[in-house]
């Protein structure tokens, strides 16, 4: 079975000297790229996405995760997401200056003509 989640997330830049549109644009863009790679390697993942507010700080990720049950689907979901920040240098010392101020995001059914 296929459930379609979300989860919207705000982020607070830890070096206010770099905290531009820009560099949020390229973390977003960062963080799209390695859903799309994980997508990629894994056929339980579809359609992963990403909308930001590049003013607010915020991205909203949807995804498809294919799981027995909804709990299972979340936990895959939430996995696949920190595996993404993370790869975007999100949470990581030394590594891209952004991090989520939200620390369990909320994930939610989406109907998919909402995603």
């Amino acid at each position: 079975m296929t459930f379609y989640l979300r989860a919207d997330l705000t982020f607070v830049c830890v070096d206010t000297a770099r905290d531009t549109d820009e560099e949020f644009d390229a973390f977003t863009d960062a963080v799209t790229d390695a859903l799309y790679d994980l997508a990629e390697v894994d056929e339980g993942i579809i359609d992963p996405d990403i909308t930001a507010s590049i003013a607010e700080r915020r991205a909203d990720i949807f995804m498809g995760i294919t799981a027995d049950t909804r709990a299972d689907a979340s936990r895959l979901f939430l996995a696949n997401v920190r595996a993404a920040l993370h790869a975007a240098g999100c949470g990581t010392p030394g590594w891209p200056i952004y991090k989520p101020t939200t620390q369990v995001p909320q994930v939610r059914q989406a109907d998919f003509a909402g995603a």
